[in-house]
């Protein structure tokens, strides 16, 4: 063979060998002549035991090994001069194999014949760095196994630190040296290794500032073509080693020192590079810096993903799920914390690209889709994981998600029933008979047919029931159980369970069951008892807006209108004060609302005051004056108003509406009027409004006025009950009898048990002389009556 041809082997033998094309390595080595026995079998011996890693994840077979030795002490027995590189390269594969074999001493030893430190300051091939690199690393794996076993002094940790640093070092500038060159290389895996094991090494006997500097700048050196495994690996370390084994007080800025003194520029030797850019984003405090590693290992494993899922190594697929994996429950971490579930649901959704429907992923997709307020797409991919396979949590998430926001509850009592045939333990069957009770109670609610809702009235207490046979100490279920009794009327059962919630903590707060306490005994005609509780309960919650306009409806039921007027003060006095220091670009905190549930079927929400046309999108409430009050004028504290949010409007109209009751029922009529003119200004052609502008004609003794506006409440919306109950009264004073009666009859077919419905047409049938069915009438009016709380249930929170 001629000396052009030799070279030309040798030269696509090395290029081999530096892109890991084994397959072609061994064809190259038989083609080399005599002259380049010690490359021949270097090249043979290297060969064999990169394919044998390969094949066997590690674990070498017999035969691969022994034949590897047998090329290594052929090329160690060789007549060839013995300083050449390739002779000592074939001494640091001796001691790879003396590693793989578990003699980790005598891997030490034959390294310490190879003289590493001298081999450092010579200018050597590519092949022959990688290798003394890989040797630093076994080295350093070697000390540590025998620290392990107790063989070297445990406590010198700082030389197993400096071999990995010095292998990661030599890695680091072979990529920076090949960087330009179309040679596709990636580092070996011992060589990533060394990178991280240093680190956390450092980290791990208390060097936690050494440690995440080294992370830093081997990100900065390591951005190179052909390096994006090795920067996935290590920014997915910077990101956990910042959300979990850094506390804030210990993060360091990070700050771009020339003399830097980190151990990259200790070596006496042509340092890796560190990249420099125009424009550098610098994190200003640790939760930043995570999430920027987090964000760089999120971009690198979508390429590294969408290459694996093209691929037909499956350990490489394997392994790129499992980075996802653990990429994902950072990022859930991370970014749940801070309530970002927007950027959440986008980030999981490109996972899905490449992890073939993964269930873990699918399920954290759906749910970050919810939190976000995505209820459709959300619920739709939480089916389809449930389709596939069953699971209660999911199953309880969805339920939740068609009773709150997707008015889904034939659906969600499909899906708990479906679930209580396949669960067995105890406490997961009592959520989902919790669950389905209230879905049954939300059908009860959606229906007008009395043998409806007396039908799923019963089945959601039977389930209520189940559910408390299961766990008797939940206070969730206590609290559905007390408050569907007393919507059907039983008000000592129901006034004995809500007094169990308020024996444990539990899920539902004190207040809801308080309050409930509270309306059931002004149902039982003890509105005494039932002021005193809401007094009792207002001292742990003073902002709750909720139990104070309670409290006026019970004081005005007691104490009269003047005292409750005393209490109106109270109710705007905490919305103004939040108003005025939130502004107009923040909506009041949920905590502190009437109604801070996002489903609750008695939520004073906006479309309840509801405009067609409206064109308002501010309000002032300065300049009202609404009559004296002892010892300060109302007005004064209503002149505090400032302009309020869109988002508080609802909670506004509601107190306006309350104090403008009260002051009907002391016949104040101009207060009233200006409360009215309040509300009008933000919602000017709600039904509500022209309720009470009904309300305040027929107190001037204008019925035919007060008629006309009820008329425009029943058609602004005809299922308002106190407006059918009104305008059928004022029909019968006005002497229009089958007007009267068409009104309460629709009333009492929309709501059976209101009690002044059947109570006026007792009244009317007792004016034509039809004794008898009056009579009928009043008895019906009388038993619901009895049980009638001063405020519906439906304001109450419904939790689940």
């Amino acid at each position: 063979m001629s000396g052009k041809a030799s070279l030309r082997i040798v030269e696509l033998l090395e290029r081999a060998r530096i892109e890991g094309d084994w397959s072609h390595v061994s064809q190259y080595a038989e083609q080399l002549p005599r002259e380049y026995q010690v490359l021949k079998f270097v090249s043979l011996g290297e060969c064999l035991l990169e394919q044998g890693q390969g094949q066997h994840n590690g674990k070498y077979s017999y035969n691969t090994l022994h034949l590897a030795k047998d090329y290594i002490n052929k090329a160690l027995s060789s007549r060839q001069d013995r300083d050449t590189q390739h002779y000592k390269e074939a001494m640091l594969l001796q001691a790879k194999t003396a590693y793989i074999q578990g003699k980790f001493q005598e891997c030490l030893d034959i390294l310490e014949k190879v003289d590493m430190e001298t081999m450092r300051k010579e200018v050597l091939t590519f092949n022959v760095s990688r290798a003394l690199a890989d040797a630093y690393v076994y080295k350093g794996m070697s000390m540590e196994y025998l620290q392990m076993l107790g063989s070297v002094d445990s406590s010198d940790i700082d030389k197993v630190v400096e071999c990995y640093e010095t292998a990661g070092d030599l890695g680091l500038e072979l990529l920076n040296s090949i960087s330009k060159s179309t040679l596709n290389l990636t580092l070996s895996g011992v060589l990533e290794i060394a990178l991280i094991r240093s680190v956390l090494l450092q980290m791990s006997h208390g060097m936690m500032e050494k440690g995440v500097s080294r992370l830093r700048k081997i990100l900065q050196t390591s951005d190179v073509p052909g390096s994006d495994a090795l920067r996935l690996s290590l920014s997915l370390t910077l990101g956990q080693v910042l959300l979990h084994g850094t506390a804030d007080n210990q993060w360091l800025p990070l700050v771009h020192r020339d003399n830097a003194t980190d151990t990259l520029s200790k070596r006496g030797r042509t340092t890796p590079t560190l990249k420099k850019y125009e424009t550098v984003f610098c994190p200003c405090n640790k939760v930043e810096e995570a999430l920027l590693s987090i964000l760089i290992s999120q971009a690198l494993l979508y390429k590294e993903g969408c290459v694996s899922l093209h691929s037909e190594d499956e350990t490489q697929y394997k392994q790129s799920n499992k980075q996802a994996h653990l990429l994902l429950n950072m990022l859930i971490s991370l970014l749940s914390k801070y309530l970002l579930y927007r950027p959440l649901s986008d980030a999981i959704e490109k996972f899905l690209k490449f992890s073939q429907d993964d269930a873990h992923i699918c399920k954290q997709f759906g749910l970050s889709l919810i939190a976000s307020e995505q209820y459709v797409r959300g619920a739709a991919v939480l089916e389809k994981c449930h389709a596939r396979k069953p699971d209660h949590s999911i199953a309880l998430v969805l339920v939740k998600t068609y009773v709150r926001h997707l008015a889904r509850y034939e659906d969600a009592v499909s899906v708990c029933e479906a679930c209580l045939g396949i669960v067995e333990e105890q406490h997961s069957k009592s959520r989902l008979y919790l669950f389905r009770g209230v879905a049954e109670a939300a059908l009860c609610r959606s229906t007008r047919l009395p043998e409806e809702q007396r039908k799923f009235n019963k089945k959601s207490i039977e389930s209520l029931y189940k559910s408390y046979s299961l766990d008797p100490r939940c206070p969730l279920t206590l609290y559905h159980l007390a408050l569907r009794l007393a919507c059907v009327g039983e008000i000592k059962k129901s006034i004995r369970f809500a007094h169990k919630v308020l024996e444990m903590p539990g899920v539902v707060s004190m207040v809801d069951a308080s309050h409930l306490i509270a309306l059931a005994l002004s149902a039982q005609k003890k509105s005494e008892e039932g002021l005193d509780m809401v007094t009792l309960t207002l001292y742990n919650y003073p902002d709750n807006l909720n139990l104070l306009i309670t409290k006026v409806i019970l004081e005005k039921d007691v104490h009269g209108g003047h005292k409750a007027l005393l209490t109106c003060k109270e109710v705007l006095l905490p919305l103004l004060e939040r108003l005025s220091s939130s502004g107009s670009k923040e909506t009041l905190n949920a905590t502190h609302l009437p109604y801070s549930d996002q489903w609750t079927s008695g939520k004073f929400q906006l479309t309840q005051w509801s405009d067609r046309v409206s064109t308002h999108t501010t309000a002032s409430f300065t300049g009202s004056t609404m009559g004296t009050l002892p010892p300060e004028s109302l007005s004064e504290s209503i002149d505090s108003v400032v302009v309020c949010d869109q988002g508080n409007w609802g909670y506004q109209a509601e107190v306006w509406y309350t104090i403008a009751d009260v002051f009907l029922s002391l016949d104040m009529i101009p207060d009233a009027q200006k409360c009215i003119d309040e509300i009008k200004q933000l919602f000017p052609l709600s039904h509500l409004v022209s309720y009470m502008l009904a309300r305040i004609r027929e107190k001037e003794g204008k019925p035919k006025e007060a008629e006309q506006q009820y008329i425009n409440a029943v058609t602004l919306a005809p299922h308002h009950i106190p407006s059918l109950v009104a305008l059928g009264r004022l029909q019968i004073e006005l002497g229009k009898p089958l007007l009267a009666e068409h009104y309460l009859i629709e009333a009492t077919q929309l709501e059976p048990d209101e009690y002044e419905a059947w109570h006026y047409l007792g009244c009317l049938h007792q004016q034509q002389g039809a004794h008898q069915k009056a009579a009928e009438y009043f008895s019906t009016a009388l038993r619901f009556e009895c049980c009638a709380p001063l405020r519906p249930y439906s304001i109450l929170q419904w939790k689940i």
